[in-house]
């Protein structure tokens, strides 16, 4: 039994619709009330990860259902640009409520159920920005530096029990869902309005035009849910794989340079 939050959508359907095309049954869950019967075969739930009592009557609907749960995949968030000085405080906060504590939420719903059955993995879908920093985007790495930060400090309390946790972390993806997927603060008078704009259409524009598409992140995620042992980090894209290995190998000047050159 696995269960994908944010699964309507984006990475999340690719991901339930990956895994239940190899016999798994998956719940995914969307924020709005469901309505009526679910599209395409979905078993959908109602979530809003930054409410407690969402999460956990969420997770308790589905072990009523159930009877367990095997896996679950942190994968609802969104990806908040705007300079550090014109994010104000309530954005953000909901942006590390959302893409952080959220995950944090379901993994402390879950795992007392995985523990009474000394059985179950955490898969939780980061990014390239848990690994650097971008321009405009301070939240949003924020939030993924601490879920991967989280992430291992997780995984390592849980394998002696025979538990898992890891991280799927992609480039940029090319989903329909970009313009949802892809906000801005509200701010508009201040030196860096311009230029974040001009960024976050750079970004929805490769995003649209990269190679990675959603069903390789779920591709990633299948692999980790059936590895004997999981990796502890599975990266999808070239850029995912590639500029983490240039920040390790280059002084921190250079590696500043070609970040600065990529996004200026």
């Amino acid at each position: 039994m696995i269960l994908v939050t944010g699964g309507t959508r984006g990475i999340g359907s690719a991901i339930a619709s990956q895994l239940r095309g190899r016999g798994h049954r998956v719940y995914v869950t969307q924020r709005a009330p469901v309505e009526g019967e679910p599209q395409s075969g979905l078993d959908v739930l109602n979530l809003d990860i930054t409410s407690a009592a969402s999460v956990e009557a969420c997770v308790g609907e589905l072990l009523r259902r159930e009877g367990h749960l095997d896996v679950l995949i942190n994968n609802a968030g969104y990806d908040l640009f705007g300079a550090v000085l014109e994010t104000q405080w309530h954005e953000f906060m909901d942006q590390l409520d959302t893409n952080f504590l959220g995950a944090a939420r379901m993994v402390q719903a879950v795992l007392p159920h995985m523990l009474e059955r000394r059985s179950g993995r955490i898969i939780n879908i980061s990014s390239i920005g848990g690994e650097v920093g971008l321009p405009m985007n301070a939240a949003y790495s924020a939030s993924k530096f601490a879920l991967e930060g989280y992430t291992e400090s997780l995984r390592q309390e849980l394998m002696p029990l025979g538990l898992y946790a890891c991280t799927v972390s992609p480039s940029p993806v090319a989903t329909g869902s970009l313009e949802q997927s892809i906000r801005e603060v509200s701010a508009a008078d201040n030196p860096f309005a311009g230029r974040r704009a001009e960024l976050v259409r750079r970004m929805r524009r490769d995003g649209l035009m990269s190679r990675t598409r959603p069903e390789h992140v779920a591709a990633a995620v299948a692999q980790a849910v059936h590895a004997q042992v999981p990796a502890p980090r599975y990266r999808v894209g070239s850029l995912a794989r590639w500029i983490p290995r240039l920040k390790g190998w280059l002084p921190d000047s250079l590696f500043e340079q070609f970040m600065r050159r990529t996004f200026p």
